[in-house]
This record gives structure tokens, C-alpha cells and sequence, in this order.
């Protein structure tokens, strides 16, 4: 799906209406509007809060792990690289800056970053893990990619909740259930010390299976749901 990216001043709402000035946006940018008129938008606003100091310290973090990992060793090439990459994934048309972008943009860029990480296997240090191990969608990307939550070594999927000893995994439906990513050390740990302990010793809430993550890590009955025998 193609995104435009306008920006506009908030004139006023009226009877569910929003009244937005693009006075300054080209004309070719306002047929199209006027094209699609009536077609459901994505608005996001600028609340005037900007990339805090903590977020900037987690965004280079991981640009120079990029850095390292792609073997450029020129930060600047690399913040450029990886800024275009992110507007292209985003379909953002204007260039944003890491000194004073809005906090919501610095979020995005964040998980933007992580999941190339995450999908390129870029090492990352364990001193970043621990900055980052509770935000930005860690969780998921765990879960996607085998991921252990905790070190960020190779794992299995956990569930939260006890299965049951003489059921068949593969005929559980997971949906509404919590999982999580960990790797052996971790899981052994789990069940030495107990979900419970280990959950609040480690910080760890578990991620809800939903339909879509259910079919994402073929646990349980997923294949049941298109309408696949599950082979005992």
C-alpha cells in the first residue's frame, strides 16, 4: 500500500469533522487528496514532544552495532543508510533528524532498527539488550525469530501456561494462551525455580497468542484454523 505524507495545521472539528490547512502542501499532492476523498486515512500528530535523551542514546546503540556488523566503521554513512531504509519501509517522503524528531518517530525508528537486527542476525551487545529488552517490540521479535527474551540466544517457544502432561501439543488451540522465547538455560531455569518466581524475578509478562501468531510459530492447532487435518 503507497502512503502520502502531508502536513498540515488543525483548523478546527466540527460535527465529527476534521478541518486540516494545506495551504502549503503542493497542488499535485492536493488532487490526489481530492481524489480519494472519503477513503480512510492514518492521521498521526505532532503533540510537541520530542526524542528524549534516552531514546538517542538506544538509537546510536544500535547504529554503531550496525555499524560494526556491516563493516562500514563511518557512523554518519551508516545513520544515513539506515534513515533511508526506515523512510522507505514508513513511506515517508521528508528527511527527520535524531536531534529533534517527535518521540513517536524515535519509537518507530527504534523498532525499525531492531528488527533489521533481528532479521540480519546483526550481533548485538548485551548491554543494549539489557536497555532495550522490555520495549520496542523486543518481544515479538523474540518469538519470531527464536530469539531468547532474556540473553537474546537461540531459543524455543515456552508457553506460560501448563499444557498437561498426556495432551497432544499439536491439538491445543494456543489463541488467548502466553508465550514466551527462551533458550535452554533460561527455559531449565524456568522449571527449576517455577513459572511464577520466574516471571517476576526476570520481568517478563509473556506475549498473548493471537490467531495470526498462533499460524506465525505453528504451535498447537494452527493449520486447523485453514482447515488442515493435524497429524497425530
Amino acid at each position: 500500500m503507497s502512503r502520502l505524507q502531508l502536513f498540515g495545521k488543525i483548523e478546527g472539528l466540527s460535527d465529527h469533522r476534521l478541518f486540516v490547512d494545506l495551504n502549503d502542501v503542493d497542488p499535485p499532492a492536493k488532487r490526489l487528496v481530492e481524489a480519494n476523498r472519503g477513503q480512510l486515512i492514518e492521521l498521526n500528530f505532532d503533540d510537541g514532544r520530542h526524542i528524549s535523551a534516552e531514546q538517542r542514546k538506544k538509537v546510536f546503540a544500535l547504529l554503531h552495532e550496525i555499524d560494526r556488523w556491516c563493516g562500514n566503521y563511518i557512523m554518519d554513512m551508516t545513520e544515513s543508510q539506515m534513515k533511508y531504509m526506515f523512510m522507505r519501509h514508513q513511506g515517508l517522503y521528508e528527511e527527520f533528524s535524531l536531534s529533534d524528531c517527535s518521540l513517536e518517530m524515535a519509537s518507530r525508528f527504534i523498532e525499525f532498527l531492531l528488527g533489521f537486527c533481528f532479521a540480519y542476525e546483526v550481533p548485538i551487545a548485551s548491554k543494549v539488550i539489557d536497555s532495550i529488552r522490555e520495549q520496542y517490540g523486543w518481544d515479538m521479535y523474540c518469538l519470531k525469530y527464536h530469539c531468547c527474551m532474556i540473553c537474546g540466544a537461540h531459543a524455543d517457544i515456552a508457553h506460560v501456561h501448563a499444557v498437561g502432561i498426556g495432551r497432544n501439543r499439536n491439538h491445543i488451540n494456543n489463541v488467548g494462551n502466553y508465550v514466551m522465547a527462551l533458550c535452554r538455560k533460561h527455559h531449565q531455569e524456568q522449571h527449576n525455580v517455577g513459572i511464577k518466581t520466574f516471571m517476576i524475578d526476570k520481568k517478563l509478562k509473556g506475549v498473548k497468542v493471537t490467531p495470526e501468531i498462533q499460524r506465525m510459530l505453528k504451535i498447537g492447532a494452527w493449520n486447523q484454523e485453514q482447515g488442515e487435518a493435524v497429524e497425530v
